[in-house]
């Protein structure tokens, strides 16, 4: 059977009575409190009774967490954003109940009153008496206390509006460490997420300033009723370097490829296995230097192991920069020193010759593997021989990428297409189409290829999403190494370069042709243009003279 409420019975009005807690009865300072029910049927007070009990042992339970709030591992944004709303309610009721109290507004008017005249005269002894209460309580405050109100809200807004100005989130902290504790929970400003909240608590404090100088304007501003939302109290999951990662994949303002993000995932996962569920602020220095340790020991190459320790790295300093989910990016300055393995040169005559001397090249003998991309195997390393251009710039060409600009023959390079990609700004250019080249056909091929296959330049040639020449690149290499050969596609750069520096043509010409980036003064990279013609003459100074190239396939000249 329920238990019935203790009422008790003053004139014509029921109250009931509530025993305090003893563990709280010092902080309410008595041992019971006796609240009126409003009411004088003894039915309607026996079941508002039941209610109002109730509530009170709501707050008994809330006054408790907030003596005794538990710490939180992270502050969520639905905490951040709650808490936000509490610092502006408690702006708005803090002016309501100054607002309400007329005999603290007339003792304001008294002690500002009193001040003045101390400040006239130095000698005259202030009167602190209160003033006499006010009977009427029904036309407000005076003119004298709304202007004195009114100046006090005044230099509030402002102090919170340099506040906001500066960014000192100093200013709302102790506030916002009550309104938390309130809800039982409590974090420092250096708890993953605290930095965010404050802002957002700062940016609400200061529009709660401004709208308490509204209200001396006459506009109403109604105090919002704020309730606490169960979302925002649960607890928070500690984070870790796997939900760095999984912010990182999708950040920045393109796409990572998925390169990028496999490497990654594979030295996350390698942490991982040595340091399981640790969480993010777990991630000391000190377990940084001893998994550099691991690396060394365990990894197949110091390459290898540097390129792990690098991406570990590289996730700190997001999670500390970019997401500030920790104050400081713990590993900076580890490192594993990883000597060069393989220092990128020209191709020699001799390795050239061996390359061109290949049945691919003397009888136009396409490769049947798919990789090669049948008449791709013929002419990319060609093209890659007279223009020195990017393999993936070349496995991405279209047809209408070969373009006649200003009378020239021209490759052009760019993303504009559809799954083309450049690796820079500078990767952006026209190429002229190398003498040679024309006279082995390509112009002719590409005008056959345009009639009868389609857009692509190579149409038997796969692309990899996001690296269009891994696929050829390992067939390449594949065929290199069955010539005996040991240089990479990429070395063609390394070998068209040179060729034109010794022809006499400046850096800024050379970058034109092979998409590198212009160093130099502004005068150079922004001034210094150069003409087609001119990147022409340093395309037709790419030249083999021990490499006898033979006219073969159909659409040799």
């Amino acid at each position: 059977m329920a238990k019935v409420p203790a009422l008790n019975r003053r004139g014509s009005r029921y109250f009931v009575r509530i025993v305090i807690p003893d563990d709280l009865q010092k902080v309410y300072g008595k041992t019971r409190v006796n609240p009126a029910l409003g009411t004088g049927d003894y039915r309607e007070a026996t079941l508002l009774a039941t209610i109002k009990r109730a509530e009170w042992g709501a707050e008994f339970e809330a006054k408790r967490s907030e003596l005794a709030p538990s710490a939180i591992d992270a502050v969520t944004p639905e905490l951040a954003a709650l808490l936000a709303e509490r610092v502006r309610a408690f702006v708005l009721a803090d002016d309501d109940r100054v607002r309400s109290d007329l005999p603290l507004l007339a003792e304001m008017v008294h002690i500002r009153r009193e001040l003045r005249r101390r400040d006239a005269n130095p000698l005259l002894i202030p009167q602190w008496d209160l003033p006499e209460p006010r009977i009427d309580d029904l036309s407000g405050a005076t003119a004298e206390e709304r202007q004195e109100l009114e100046g006090l809200n005044a230099y509030l807004d402002g102090k919170a509006a340099i506040a906001q100005a500066g960014g000192d989130l100093r200013t709302v902290l102790p506030l916002v460490k009550a309104e938390a504790a309130k809800l039982g929970v409590s974090f420092d400003a250096k708890t993953p997420g605290a930095r965010g909240a404050l802002l957002a608590c700062l940016k609400a404090y200061r529009t709660a300033h401004k709208e308490v100088t509204l209200r001396d304007a006459g506009e109403v501003v109604d105090t919002p009723v704020v309730f606490a939302r169960p979302e925002a109290l649960k607890p928070v999951k500690p984070r870790t370097l796997r939900d760095v990662f999984d912010k990182w994949k999708t950040s920045g303002d393109s796409a990572r490829s998925a390169d990028s993000i496999g490497a990654y995932d594979r030295a996350l996962k390698q942490f991982e296995g040595q340091h399981k569920g640790l969480p993010l602020e777990g991630v000391t220095r000190e377990i940084g230097d001893a998994y550099r340790t691991w690396l060394r020991e365990n990894c197949a190459t110091p390459k290898t192991a540097r390129d792990r320790l690098t991406a570990i790295k590289s996730l700190l300093k997001y999670a500390h920069e970019t997401l500030e989910w920790v104050p400081k990016q713990p590993w900076r300055g580890l490192d594993i020193k990883a000597p060069t393995t393989n220092k990128r040169r020209p191709w020699t005559t001799e390795e050239l010759k061996t390359l061109f001397a290949a049945p691919l090249h003397t009888a136009y003998a396409l490769p049947e593997a798919r990789y090669g991309g049948r008449e791709a195997a013929y002419w990319i390393p060609l093209l890659g021989l007279f223009t020195g251009t990017r393999l993936g710039e070349l496995c991405q060409l279209r047809t209408a990428d070969v373009q006649k600009v200003e009378g020239i023959d021209v490759l052009v390079l760019t993303n504009e297409g559809e799954g083309q990609s450049i690796k820079s700004d500078a990767g952006h250019r026209s190429v002229p189409i190398h003498s040679e080249l024309i006279r082995l056909g390509f112009l002719k091929y590409v005008e056959a290829i345009k009639k009868t296959r389609g857009d692509s330049l190579w149409p038997a040639l796969p692309l990899r999403k996001g690296k269009p020449s891994d696929f050829f690149g390992r067939w390449f290499g594949d065929h290199c190494r069955a010539l005996g050969l040991a240089p990479t596609f990429h070395y063609l750069r390394h070998t068209v370069r040179p060729l034109m520096r010794k022809a006499g043509h400046s850096e800024g010409t050379m970058d034109k042709v092979t998409g590198h980036k212009t160093v130099g003064s502004i005068g150079t990279v922004v001034y210094d243009h150069r003409t087609l013609s001119e990147v022409q003459e340093a395309v037709e100074a790419i030249q083999y003279p021990a490499l006898k190239l033979a006219v073969v396939g159909p659409y040799g000249a």
